[in-house]
């Protein structure tokens, strides 16, 4: 009897032992599920992330600049002679006029042409004129042309039209005196001559009318006032 309380004890213990182990092997199984299915979870989390990332990413670099302002090339030439300074100047410009033509000088202006500011130098010889055209900060050769005199003109006009540059005033002063007598901004200005005193005509705009002053070139003298609406 003894015998067999004894093995049927160590039945017993071994069928507890068992059900213990079968019991940490679930433990076990439903950890590693749980695991799992974590690691699942946060790899599924990882990846939305960074698809969102690469979405924002893509949205940035996708983003339009914001275009420039376009600019008016006309409004930026525009200017006002009487506040502009130019590279070239008038002595400058008659020096270089000087070779590309021959003769005396009967014309020197300043106007805007082509959105580009550039002196006009016209030179007459007894039977011929020439004018050139310089660009008033480069001092690029815009024009240049020569054209025989009517034969009625001949000597004539060259005498006539010859300007005196000795002891004149400049353009600044001449320009100064001419908004002194009318307010508003210079659009061009010249010195010539035709058969009296070598003078600057200086065009002055003010609201809608042009007006025109001619000014002796040597007293500063205004000589007269035009008008044109």
């Amino acid at each position: 009897m003894r015998k067999i309380s004894i093995i049927l004890l160590g039945l017993i213990l071994l069928i507890g032992a068992a059900g213990c182990s079968s019991k940490e092997a679930e433990g076990g199984n439903n950890s590693g599920q749980a695991s799992n299915q974590d690691s699942t979870n946060n790899g599924t989390n990882t990846g939305t992330d960074t698809s969102t990332d690469t979405e924002n990413n893509t949205n940035t670099s996708t983003t339009a600049p914001t275009p420039s302002k376009e600019t008016n090339p006309a409004a930026q030439a525009s200017a006002d002679l009487q506040k502009t300074t130019f590279k070239v100047t008038p002595r400058e410009a008659l020096d270089l006029a000087a070779t590309k033509g021959q003769g005396d000088v009967t014309k020197l202006e300043l106007e805007l042409e082509n959105q580009v500011y550039a002196y006009k130098v016209e030179m007459m010889t007894d039977t011929q004129k020439t004018k050139v055209g310089i660009h008033a900060d480069d001092k690029s050769i815009l024009e240049n042309k020569s054209e025989p005199l009517d034969k009625s003109k001949v000597k004539i006009d060259r005498e006539q039209s010859k300007i005196d540059l000795t002891g004149i005033i400049d353009e600044k002063k001449a320009m100064g005196i001419a908004t002194q007598k009318v307010n508003g901004t210079v659009s061009q200005w010249k010195i010539e001559r035709k058969n009296g005193p070598t003078y600057y005509e200086v065009d002055v705009h003010n609201a809608n009318k042009e007006h025109e002053i001619k000014i002796d070139a040597k007293t500063g003298k205004i000589l007269s006032l035009g008008e044109d609406d």
